[in-house]
Order: structure tokens, then sequence, then C-alpha cells
């Protein structure tokens, strides 16, 4: 007698327009204020852009977690860098392996496009969560983030 065992299917695939109601309510718990018509635009604008990419993460056939990459270059870098601007697994899925493999294929992603490094910012001091995650998959913390606000008020 044998027991066969199905182990759920993770897909990491590039995100499409067609994404946009299943990566909605992940940008929400990411607190990422936007709304279906605005999220398209910018998934339109990423699609088959050479510096930007969207992933997403399918469990099953189900969006489970998305990421978005900007791969640049400054006068004074030798070589580019890419840019996590967003990553978020739904809380429900958080702790089996998604975000590892989304920042697996972001590292990919970055070398295949001769990246030398790999950077981010977390959203708040006080989000250790991240910061663990991130130190644990081998990102170093350094400097600080600083932002001015061009907005009058």
């Amino acid at each position: 007698m044998s027991i066969q065992v199905c182990a759920p299917a993770l897909v990491i695939r590039n995100g499409c327009c067609n994404d946009v109601h299943h990566m909605l309510p992940l940008m929400r718990q990411l607190r990422y204020p936007t709304t279906p018509s605005v999220l398209k635009e910018r998934l339109s604008m990423v699609e088959g852009h050479p510096f930007l990419s969207s992933l997403v993460a399918e469990l099953d056939g189900v969006v489970v977690g998305t990421m978005f990459l900007k791969q640049y270059q400054t006068h004074d870098m030798k070589k580019p860098v890419t840019r996590v601007t967003a990553l978020i697994v739904d809380e429900k899925y958080r702790g089996i392996g998604i975000g590892k493999r989304l920042v697996l294929e972001a590292e990919a992603w970055g070398r295949e496009r001769g990246s030398s490094d790999l950077v981010l910012s977390t959203a708040r001091d006080s989000n250790f969560t991240a910061k663990t995650f991130y130190e644990h998959m081998g990102f170093i913390s350094s400097g600080y983030r600083m932002s001015k606000s061009l907005i009058q008020g």
C-alpha cells in the first residue's frame, strides 16, 4: 500500500494586468493605498519594461504574494542595482518559504540584468518581522533612509 501526498505547487511568475483583483488585498496588507484602476495602470507600465518587474507567487493557483522590482544606476555607481520596491506575502501564508522564493527570483532577475546588489527599505522602523526576514535572507542594514515631502500642504 502506498500513500500519496499532494504537496502544494508554488509558482513564481511575472505579474500582469489580470492580477489586479488578486494583488489588491495584498497591497492593502502592505498598507499601500491604491485603487484597482491605479494598480492596473502601474502593472501595465511594468509589463515588458526592461528595468521594472512585477512578480506573483501562486500557491495551487491562488495568488499569495507579490513583489515589485526596479533596476537603476546613478552617476556614482559602477554597476546598476535592483531595488525591491514592494514585497508582500499574504498573512495566512507567511513562514512557509514564499517570501524566500520571491527574493531568490529577484536575485536571479537582478543578476540577469547585471545588477551588483539587491537593495530595499523596510516600511517602518518597528517592522522587526520584516527586518529579521531580510537579515535571514542575507541583507545587511546600513545607513538611514531619509525623505522630505515636496508637496506643500
